[in-house]
């Protein structure tokens, strides 16, 4: 269906600019078939819509017409391309109409529309190097707007997100937490309810917090984020992550001093309770610590297995020579002897950067072994997390 890709108000600029083309000195070789696009358009032809699409952007390149209003036509080529599902041709198009944008000084709303569009493509291309380029000029552009995004409000959250995204990918965690803050604070001011782009936003905010060692921060992000995606979309590919990454941040609000303690769960149920997508779920002061987590500390060993020795893993020398950063949550476990058994990784951004030498590292650990009623016994499902950061 052709209305859910044609942009109303793209569209009824078009409208404008073909009524004023002679206006604009506007050769017929652009004009004609541009009203051919919006005859199709008219008639959800969508084959028809990329032809004459096509031919007014490259007609327009001949004519050497005007730079904004050449963007505009390569933006219509986008919209065609993609809604034929010719992706490689929908991303090149839509670098075209934002390169052109950013030549021709465009507003910032348009130059941002057009580089998150391109930055999309190209994820659906897998192309993760244009998608990290393109997401980034999108990013710049809506941060001229000095935090007024009532004009980009139908996009701006989804740009912040696909940032964040990208830039966890890549192993830019800093860059993915400040993207996903934005993206978050977008989404809760414009959904009605939460989604699973909220819960994906909560979940990078989360890693890049912890890896700042901003435990409470990142236990809230990712108390939210792990009830909202188990809400909105159970099942999600980064469950296990996700857990991961809010037992291994929890455990940092345990202190030696139980009101201390008392005091950090406390100022997380308020910022719980404070969310409006959440006001039911807390809606009564409760300890936010899950049973299961009371539960499995019952079930343990009288005691557990201490470390004897932990060295942390080597930086990998191509993630240092390319200046990225990481998570890794690693799970195993801890034989009668003393040795790990067992080592996985659960969960790592970026992913398959830094699995092996956490693997590695955690192999060559010893500890003293967990014992009951006296006696050694294994010790299974320890968790620990690695930060890689490189110091800047």
């Amino acid at each position: 269906m052709l209305n859910g890709i044609v942009r109303l108000c793209v569209a009824a600029w078009l409208v404008t600019m073909t009524d004023g083309a002679s206006a604009q000195g506007l050769p017929a070789s652009v004009t004609a078939p541009y009203q051919e696009y919006q005859a199709a358009i008219e008639a959800g032809d969508a084959a028809a819509l990329l032809d004459a699409a096509r031919r007014a952007y490259e007609a327009g390149e001949a004519a050497r017409i005007d730079t904004l209003t050449l963007a505009t036509l390569a933006e219509n080529y986008g919209f065609a391309a993609t809604a034929n599902q010719r992706f490689d041709t929908a991303q090149d198009a839509w670098r075209d109409a934002a390169r052109l944008s950013d030549r021709g000084n465009a507003d910032p709303v348009d130059r941002a529309w057009r580089w998150h569009n391109a930055a999309t493509i190209a994820l659906q291309n897998s192309d993760n190097d244009d998608a990290y380029a393109c997401s980034r000029n999108a990013v710049q552009a809506l941060e001229e707007l000095d935090g007024d995004y009532s004009e980009a409000s139908d996009f701006a959250a989804d740009a912040f997100l696909t940032r964040s995204m990208v830039a966890m990918g890549r192993g830019r965690i800093s860059d993915s937490g400040a993207a996903a803050l934005q993206a978050i604070g977008l989404f809760e001011r414009h959904l009605d309810a939460p989604d699973t782009r909220y819960g994906l936003a909560l979940l990078y905010a989360g890693v890049s917090q912890t890896l700042d060692q901003e435990f409470e921060l990142a236990t809230y992000s990712l108390h939210m984020a792990r009830d909202v995606l188990s809400d909105v979309s159970p099942g999600h590919s980064n469950a296990a992550t996700l857990q991961a990454a809010l037992t291994s941040a929890r455990l940092n609000l345990y202190h030696d001093d139980e009101a201390e303690t008392e005091a950090a769960f406390a100022r997380l149920y308020d910022r719980l309770a404070a969310n409006r997508f959440h006001a039911e779920r807390y809606s009564e002061p409760e300890d936010v610590r899950p049973v299961a987590e009371q539960a499995e500390a019952e079930e343990r060993p009288c005691c557990d297995a201490q470390s004897l020795v932990r060295r942390e893993p080597r930086y990998p020398e191509d993630a240092l020579w390319s200046d990225l950063d990481g998570v890794v949550y690693v799970r195993f476990d801890v034989t009668a002897e003393g040795r790990t058994d067992n080592v996985e990784v659960i969960g790592a951004f970026p992913p398959g950067v830094f699995d092996q030498a956490s693997i590695r590292a955690v192999r060559n650990w010893r500890y003293a072994p967990a014992t009951r009623d006296g006696e050694p016994v294994s010790r299974e499902n320890v968790e620990t997390r690695f930060d890689f950061r490189i110091a800047r």
